[in-house]
């Protein structure tokens, strides 16, 4: 009989006796870490702008709409220019009429030359600026028709650039003036990169820090490099504006395209990570909670790099092999815990 209350004794003890509570815990390693931006961002063209005249009038011509492509000096517009060809006609027939004067003036200074002796030398001298008036006056009617070409060519619009039609706001026909915009050109064969970041964040990025772009349609990211960090903080939106450039070769993307990317801020060979998820964070101090070598749950101290990321990195407090709570709220300091498999 006694034997058996020893044995029944033992088994109640083993059913009822309060046991651990079962927990997931994570064991600290030293393992590369990124530390990496991920920021929305827009395809922006590399070069772009606005096709205005520079003088105005009528659209006689316009080839090209939303789409195309164009090459750089090709002829996007035309600008009725029948002053000009007015213009130039007359001073075409003025240069024609003081060049048949200028012949008449040196002929008649050559005869004076050849009379010699029989001519006096006031009279050579008078012929002789006639003729020079006469070649200035020359001059200057040309001049003329050059002025009234370089006016009509002005009326010709061509692409400074090669690029695509990105828009065409006005149609053939149209009276347009100094203001107007005929077409927006951009070119996208290069296209860059623009983001908006936190001002907070934007102080730890560099011109040449690497980054990716996921666009999409695209499968593998494309890399990047930041080309320019704006030094200016807009006011409205507290975030600096960076501009990224691809350096994987050109990419056929649209302009305006939202895009993700990537900056990566900084690469450690040996760092010690943990999820953001097992942090107890209150005020300026983080902690963890550590189960010890006795399954006894405890409380520590750690630094972070706090980074807007699943994962942080802890500069102090933890080394490798601790054993950390997953879920720090899975069980309080001084609980005896069971670790789950």
């Amino acid at each position: 009989m006694a034997l058996a209350a020893l044995a029944l004794a033992i088994a109640g003890y083993w059913l009822f006796a309060p046991r651990g509570q079962a927990v997931a815990t994570l064991t600290v390693q030293k393992a590369p870490a990124d530390r990496v931006l991920a920021v929305n961002g827009r395809i922006r063209p590399r070069l772009q702008v606005d096709i205005r005249p520079s003088l105005g009038g009528e659209l006689v011509a316009l080839p090209f709409d939303v789409g195309d492509r164009v090459a750089a000096g090709q002829v996007i517009a035309k600008i009725d220019d029948a002053p000009e060809q007015a213009a130039i006609a007359q001073a075409q027939a003025s240069v024609a009429t003081q060049q048949a004067t200028l012949a008449q003036a040196r002929r008649d200074l050559a005869r004076f030359v050849a009379l010699g002796q029989f001519s006096t030398k006031r009279e050579v001298e008078q012929r002789r600026l006639t003729v020079l008036e006469g070649e200035r006056e020359l001059s200057r009617r040309q001049a003329a028709v050059v002025q009234a070409s370089e006016l009509r060519d002005r009326r010709v619009l061509r692409a400074p650039f090669a690029g695509v039609i990105l828009e065409r706001p006005v149609d053939p026909g149209q009276t347009v003036g100094l203001d107007s915009v005929i077409y927006r050109l951009a070119d996208l064969s290069s296209p860059e990169i623009s983001v908006e970041v936190d001002e907070v964040y934007a102080a730890e990025i560099r011109p040449g820090m690497d980054a990716t772009m996921a666009m999409p349609g695209q499968q593998r990211p494309l890399k990047a490099k930041v080309l320019h960090v704006e030094p200016r903080v807009d006011p409205a939106t507290g975030a600096r504006a960076v501009r990224l450039g691809l350096t994987g070769g050109a990419v056929d993307a649209p302009s305006g395209l939202t895009v993700t990317v990537n900056l990566l801020i900084e690469r450690r060979n040996d760092a010690i990570s943990v999820p953001r998820s097992a942090l107890i964070s209150s005020g300026t101090t983080t902690k963890v909670r550590i189960v010890g070598t006795d399954n006894v749950v405890t409380e520590r101290r750690v630094t972070i790099i706090d980074w807007p990321a699943d994962s942080v990195i802890v500069t102090q407090g933890l080394q490798p092999g601790t054993r950390i709570l997953a879920d720090p709220g899975s069980a309080a300091p001084g609980n005896r815990v069971r670790v789950s498999p």
